[in-house]
């Protein structure tokens, strides 16, 4: 089933990252010093040879560090330490996150950035670069950075000049690594906050509605289904007696997604271009006439026709805390109301500012709450019944595509445990919820409430 979420993720919830590649050259040998820089000037930084480096916490060494057969270039597994090794033939060879500069250089991107008005190509812009590569100044490279690259190592491991002449040594721990710059992508707050920062955006880069109208794809996330769909590249599933990826990690993703959305929602609210129209529901507004009677069917909560907030990030983790932290989901409920209001009628946008900063203070604290929560198997079947049970779920087609990857999360864990169940109806009618957002310009709520309707009867 990994497959179809897979293809689906490639095809429906189309990140620019991940997606959309125009495939590289068939092989991409290793450069032991790559010749380019990723910076916003292109140039070319050296460094002395690598037993002579410094160590400089903060700053970056480039890909090319990483490749040697005896660290993480071997072309096959090894079972000599406790990493598997191979590492960058995995990241080279499947990951799409080393394809990701290539994007910039298809028609797509050029026509994105002519309606853009950006004033070089989208390969050489940093509202691309930022995202598509590992952009940053050139002070901050002690060897070389390639841009063509993409989002190599160090994006997601962070900085590697302040331990990576250290961290293959005897005794050296990986809390010394991450004391010196490692991001701890063990720790599911850290690794999510991490994935976040592209692929819902921040302060510093994001797909806002001016990118989206341009022709950028709409993005979509969920922790547990993006980390195990890269594809896997760790040996390590478990730290200290507890797994770090599955419905854990779902779990916690969900609170992480709704915590950097509020950010985001505050700083567009307080910014000079509100009303900002990525936070609302696109296919609310861009929908065929001739096929929205479903919509005067389920009624407006506000104003009929007004646009609608969308509740993508907020409608499958109002579930967790029911079971986690119902008093505090008794109180977002109301704020979260009138988050929705706020944006709908975008004439308050202090008031939303001021909600969302409300919402995120009382979610903040609930992500070492859930992520100490255990989740037992009638748990999750418990929890994946409430998910086929709510109907407003279907409404909105990014909300569907989070109820579809949490059902698929929450399978997942059950399928670990009882290999029989991949080959039955669950994962099936699961696999059915995914055919129906291939296309997000065709998705119909009801078709999507009947095929959850399935997986409800298999669960």
């Amino acid at each position: 089933m990994k497959r179809v979420v897979l293809l689906c993720l490639v095809l429906a919830m189309v990140f620019a990252v991940a997606v959309m590649a125009q495939q590289p050259p068939a092989s991409r040998p290793p450069a032991a010093a790559p010749a380019t820089a990723t910076t916003t000037a292109a140039a070319t930084t050296t460094a002395p040879p690598e037993e002579e480096m410094p160590s400089q916490p903060g700053h970056y060494v480039g890909v090319g560090s990483c490749i040697n057969s005896g660290c993480h270039g071997s072309t096959e597994p090894l079972a000599s330490t406790g990493v598997l090794q191979n590492e960058f033939y995995t990241w080279l060879n499947k990951d799409h996150h080393s394809k990701a500069y290539n994007i910039l250089l298809s028609d797509r991107s050029a026509r994105i950035a002519r309606n853009m008005r950006l004033k070089k190509a989208a390969n050489e812009e940093g509202v691309c670069l930022d995202c598509h590569t590992t952009n940053v100044p050139r002070n901050m490279i002690v060897k070389a950075l390639d841009r063509e690259d993409g989002v190599q190592c160090e994006m997601c491991h962070g900085p590697a000049g302040g331990w990576f002449a250290e961290h293959s040594e005897g005794g050296w721990s990986h809390e010394q690594s991450v004391s010196r710059g490692m991001i701890d992508l063990r720790a599911i707050n850290s690794r999510g906050t991490t994935c976040a920062g592209c692929h819902l955006g921040n302060a510093k880069k994001e797909v806002d509605h001016e990118l989206i109208a341009s022709g950028h794809p709409i993005l979509a996330f969920e922790l547990d289904n993006y980390t195990e769909s890269m594809p896997p590249h760790w040996a390590l599933r478990y730290d200290g007696g507890r797994e770090t990826h599955g419905v854990r990690a779902w779990a916690v993703g969900q609170v992480i997604n709704f915590r950097e959305g509020m950010d985001n929602l505050a700083r567009h609210a307080r910014g000079n271009e509100w009303p900002e129209f990525s936070e609302m529901s696109c296919f609310n507004c861009h929908h065929d006439l001739k096929d929205s009677g479903w919509r005067q069917e389920r009624g407006w909560s506000d104003r009929a026709g007004l646009p609608a907030w969308s509740p993508q990030r907020w409608a499958v983790l109002r579930l967790i805390l029911e079971r986690v932290s119902p008093g505090v989901r008794n109180e977002l409920d109301p704020l979260v109301a009138e988050i929705s209001r706020g944006v709908s009628r975008m004439n308050n946008p202090a008031g939303v500012a001021a909600s969302a900063d409300r919402a995120r203070a009382l979610v903040s604290p609930l992500v070492a709450r859930v992520d100490a929560a255990r989740w037992n198997d009638s748990d999750v079947r418990e929890l994946m019944t409430t998910i086929t049970n709510d109907r407003e779920v279907a409404y909105d087609v990014l909300t569907a595509e989070q109820a579809a990857l949490a059902l698929q999360s929450l399978s997942s864990m059950r399928t670990r445990r009882d290999p029989r169940l991949l080959k039955g109806s669950l994962t099936r009618s699961i696999d059915a919820l995914f055919d129906e957002l291939k296309s997000r310009d065709d998705y119909q709520p009801s078709r999507f409430s009947a095929k959850m309707a399935a997986v409800r009867a298999a669960i």
